[in-house]
């Protein structure tokens, strides 16, 4: 009866030694540090290399808590805001709104340059007169957009930056 309890103690004591995992460091020709817990895969021309790493309990993370840190609570850091209380999510719809803008008067540049070249393949179809007057209306279309695109992008690269660094929000905010 003692034997067997001798030899339970044993196999306890033995069980509890083998449940604390070693872990072994290793770095390879070109630098790079590898870490593993089984000593049988690592390469066999770094086997030599191996170094023990000492673990250290407050620093072993479990999912998103550490073990040592579990019972703590996590504490939220605060969103920052510019100095009239506006957060990023203000900044971002700002700088959207104006790229969306801009856009949609690239867009309609584009169309206009898609009516005239299918104008000038259509040319011989229509009266000088009347191909004068619309080139006429498109001409005064196109330098009303490029203003548009023009002020859109000061705006956008300029005026917005100018106005966040004023109100103290990040720079990020509006790119």
């Amino acid at each position: 009866m003692l034997r067997a309890a001798v030899l339970v103690l044993f196999a306890v004591l033995l069980a509890a030694h083998q449940a604390q995992a070693e872990f072994y460091k290793w770095t390879d020709r070109e630098g790079r540090e590898f870490y593993t817990n089984e000593k049988g895969k690592v390469p066999p021309e770094y086997r030599h290399t191996l170094t023990p790493v000492e673990v250290h309990d407050e620093r072993v993370s479990i999912g998103q808590k550490s073990v040592a840190g579990a019972d703590k609570k996590q504490t939220k850091t605060a969103e920052h805001k510019d100095r009239y209380g506006r957060g990023e999510e203000y900044w971002h719809k700002r700088a959207e709104n104006l790229k969306r803008q801009l856009r949609q008067q690239q867009d309609e540049m584009d169309l206009l340059a898609k009516q005239e070249r299918d104008e000038e393949n259509a040319a011989v179809k229509k009266p000088l007169s009347t191909r004068s007057r619309s080139q006429k209306a498109r001409d005064q279309k196109r330098e009303k957009i490029e203003k548009k695109i023009s002020r859109l992008k000061h705006e956008l690269e300029v005026e917005l930056p100018e106005e966040a660094r004023k109100a103290d929000a990040y720079p990020g905010w509006v790119r």
